[in-house]
Formats: structure tokens, C-alpha cells, sequence
């Protein structure tokens, strides 16, 4: 007769949740009241809106906008994250 015992890494007596990183960037769900700022194209398109809560950061997409609009996205949240990594407070993100 077989033997039906599963193996250990297949129970969850194996499995304990680990911190590896953090996230790399601001929170991304704002606490409370957001400033934001449009971000157009040079053709005058809205692409989207970054915005702060002065904790949280993130940016929004103008789905509308389609691909350039996803490009600005995954370019501010690069920037973002850069920003993050460096310790700049979410509450900076609007300076130069």
C-alpha cells in the first residue's frame, strides 16, 4: 500500500511568512486629503496625475490616454521610487 503522507513542503507546518524588502517605493493608498499635479505630453494630452498626501504618493492614469498615458505611468513610478530609495518624504515630491 502507498504511502499518502504529503511531504513537508506541502503543509502548511513548513510554511512561515519572511519579510524579504519592503515595497521600494511610497505607500501607495493615501490617508487623507491628496494635492495632485497634471501631467500632459507636448501635444497637450493629459496623460495622468501625480499625487501626495505627504505620505502615500502614486500616479494615476488617464486611461483615455492610452499607452503614452501607461508609459508616464510606469515613468513616474519609477521616479518615485527613486525618490524613495533616496529617503525624499513623499511631502518633497513637488520640488525640484
Amino acid at each position: 500500500m502507498a504511502d499518502h503522507t504529503p511531504h513537508d513542503r506541502w503543509t502548511d507546518t513548513a510554511l512561515a511568512p519572511a519579510q524579504v524588502s519592503d515595497s521600494g517605493t511610497y505607500p501607495g493608498v493615501p490617508a487623507g486629503p491628496v494635492r495632485r499635479a497634471a501631467l500632459y505630453d507636448t501635444a497637450g494630452t493629459l496623460l495622468g496625475h501625480v499625487w501626495t498626501d505627504g505620505t502615500a504618493a502614486g500616479f494615476l492614469d488617464n486611461d483615455a490616454a492610452g499607452p503614452a498615458a501607461i508609459r508616464a505611468g510606469a515613468r513616474g513610478w519609477r521616479k518615485q521610487a527613486e525618490a524613495h530609495q533616496a529617503g525624499r518624504p513623499a511631502a518633497r515630491l513637488h520640488e525640484p
